[in-house]
């Protein structure tokens, strides 16, 4: 399934920040389920979507980050059949401006992390969600795509303590935090044929730093443009679930 936004800054790939990237302080609680099935409007403006049938127990959550230009309600469309099947809740935050605040502060030369109000408002959401669902905190995966997808892979893996899996489909950069949590999965796909953010960028770079780190990394390679591959978005989503192990040609040569 193809996107319809695509991401806004050249191919930057810049060193550790001067400012740290933001701490999330939100974390699941053993919460009464008071969120209703479907859609439910939370601080912020991010929508969370509770399926009409959930395994008893606290349930994984899915946090979709949307590309430049992207608005969540086309996001959560594409994945609200993936929520009823594999029985996840999905969080659906919106940037304040047209991309994320990491984004525009990267394509300005500025501190990619200067203010941090993305991150702020989805700490907020999350709170918001927690109190009124159980959530598995073993199952918190951070995903997105495009610019979505190179702010949650930089937000997420400085967030190990909240995020057990970070799922980053087409990114076009990588701010890496001072240390890679090895025991965080980390899913990077990437079309080969993409003409908005080489398919280079994140083979040669992005993985590559990762794998120096340490992660606990899949990175799959698809033949496709700039979109969300529906085979291999299953693939990630078993991968950051601990569903299922990777076949061993995701672990093998990057190009």
């Amino acid at each position: 399934m193809r996107h319809p936004a695509v991401g806004l800054a050249a191919l930057i790939v810049v060193a550790s920040p001067a400012v740290a990237a933001p701490l999330l302080s939100s974390r699941p609680v053993a919460a009464t389920a008071t969120l209703a099935p479907g859609e439910t409007t939370l601080a912020n403006g991010a929508v969370a979507y509770r399926p009409a049938t959930l395994p008893p127990g606290p349930a994984p959550l899915l946090i979709l980050l949307h590309g430049a230009g992207g608005y969540p309600l086309d996001f959560l469309e594409q994945m609200k059949p993936v929520a009823d099947q594999r029985g996840l809740m999905l969080l659906l935050p919106h940037s304040r401006g047209r991309t994320w605040d990491f984004i525009q502060n990267l394509a300005a030369e500025r501190d990619p992390w200067r203010g941090g109000l993305d991150a702020h408002r989805l700490d907020q959401s999350l709170a918001d969600l927690f109190a009124r669902a159980p959530v598995d905190p073993k199952h918190v995966v951070l995903l997105g795509f495009s610019d979505g997808a190179s702010y949650g892979l930089s937000l997420g893996t400085a967030n190990p303590q909240l995020f057990s899996a970070v799922v980053a489909l087409s990114p076009g950069m990588f701010v890496p935090p001072d240390s890679i949590d090895r025991e965080q999965r980390v899913f990077i796909a990437h079309g080969r044929g993409d003409h908005v953010l080489a398919f280079q960028n994140t083979s040669e770079t992005i993985v590559r730093q990762l794998r120096g780190g340490g992660a606990k990394l899949v990175f799959r390679p698809f033949a496709g443009d700039h979109q969300i591959d529906g085979k291999v978005l299953l693939e990630a989503l078993d991968f950051a679930l601990g569903l299922q192990a990777p076949a061993p040609a995701t672990t093998s040569n990057p190009k």
